[in-house]
């Protein structure tokens, strides 16, 4: 009886480990993201990984779309993939209804698409890493980057939502949760500029008043004392020399 209980017991915990495992498994498949910074309206390097492919079907192309909120990305080379990017005209919020179109429109990255130059087999992973500008926000916002996973035979769509209090999709897109903004290094850069100002002002000052002043009297007064002196010394020599003269002539 105490075995069968013990057998029992066995079983009912390797079936929850293989749930657990499973469970695990699942969620580190999907497309992660992984950044270097959250601050909003910083520059951040996202790196995103891709753990497998459709359904044991090797990948052969990745296209991170980019949304609205993110207007330039810069993608970096992998070996053993080929890149392209999408681009749409674009016109700065800011621009002045009056400015020429041609200065203020421009282009906006739309995605950027990894094609691979050997399908990556559906067991192994590759990381991707794009560099932009998080747009401004607050603590707490999210940021999504869809993903469409095209493989030999079939494709996926990371693009689902992930909604705070409820279970995670199944095929979640991306995202990156903003934190708040870090305002040291904009503080740090306009007390070097006050700094930098306050240094030159002192120096147009010192500068104008060393100009300005007049001379010191101690150092005048030295110089008319000893103009005096010499005109002294000389007009002893002169008395003297005379003095002989006149002694010589008697």
């Amino acid at each position: 009886m105490h075995k069968r209980l013990a057998t029992g017991g066995v079983a009912t915990l390797g079936v929850a480990a293989a749930i657990v495992l499973g469970s695990a498994a699942a969620a580190s498949a999907h497309v992660g993201a992984d950044a270097t910074s959250t601050a909003a309206n910083s520059y951040t390097t996202v790196t995103f990984s891709v753990p497998h492919g459709c359904d044991g079907s090797p990948t052969t192309k990745l296209r991170f779309h980019v949304p609205e909120s993110v207007i330039e990305v810069t993608p970096t080379v992998n070996p053993n993939w080929t890149i392209t990017k999408e681009t749409e005209p674009y016109t700065a919020p800011s621009a002045a209804a009056d400015e020429d179109e041609s200065e203020a429109a421009a282009e906006r990255v739309t995605s950027v698409t990894y094609t691979a130059k050997t399908p990556l087999p559906a067991d192994e992973r590759d990381t991707f890493a794009l560099s932009f500008a998080l747009p401004d926000g607050t603590a707490g916002d999210t940021v999504a980057m869809p993903v469409s996973q095209t493989c030999e035979e079939g494709s996926t769509e990371w693009d689902q939502t992930t909604e705070a209090g409820k279970a995670e999709p199944e095929h979640p897109a991306p995202t990156i949760t903003l934190t708040a903004a870090d305002t040291a290094e904009d503080e740090h850069a306009h007390g070097a500029t006050e700094s930098t100002e306050s240094g030159e002002s002192a120096a147009t000052t010192a500068s104008t008043a060393s100009s300005t002043a007049p001379a010191d009297p101690d150092l005048v007064g030295r110089f008319l004392g000893l103009g005096g002196l010499l005109l002294g010394a000389v007009a002893l020599v002169v008395s003297v020399a005379a003095s002989r003269r006149r002694g010589s002539t008697k």
